[in-house]
């Protein structure tokens, strides 16, 4: 065997487990992110703060409501949406379905602009709200 092959694969080795070592990290400050954006968006909250600036930064409480299949009643979900004509759905992934299903919500609006879930989806799927924090560069004064 040529002596290249094996120093390539031992760098291989080497960088795989160097990728793995940086995916465990990253999984480990993903969730103290996730953490520290609950954290700061409660206290946000709180303080009745929508924005604020710190540094060269803005920071922003930001909400935006989700939609997902009620996990016991997937099978009914897909019942209706066939029913529907929406079989081509099955195919696409969450976010998909999510936003499809925000696109019937806004088709309900009423004179008010109330909007609710379509008869036929209504305890099929559900929300929640996403908050966050989204953070800019601060314009200067």
């Amino acid at each position: 065997m040529d002596n290249t092959m094996f120093e390539l694969a031992d760098k291989l080795r080497s960088l795989r487990e160097e990728k793995d070592d940086y995916t465990a990290m990253l999984k480990d400050i993903n969730t103290e992110i996730e953490a520290t954006v609950r954290e700061l968006s409660d206290a946000m909250a709180e303080a009745e703060c929508p924005n604020f600036t710190r540094g060269d930064r803005m920071y922003i409480l930001t909400t935006t409501t989700r939609w997902s299949a009620e996990p016991e009643r997937k099978d009914d979900l897909y019942t209706v949406l066939r029913k529907n004509g929406y079989d081509h759905l099955f195919s696409v992934n969450h976010q998909t379905l999510a936003s499809f299903v925000k696109e019937q919500v806004q088709e309900t609006a009423d004179a008010n602009g109330e909007t609710h879930v379509p008869e036929w989806l209504a305890g099929l799927v559900k929300s929640y709200d996403d908050i966050g924090i989204a953070m800019r560069k601060a314009t200067k004064k």
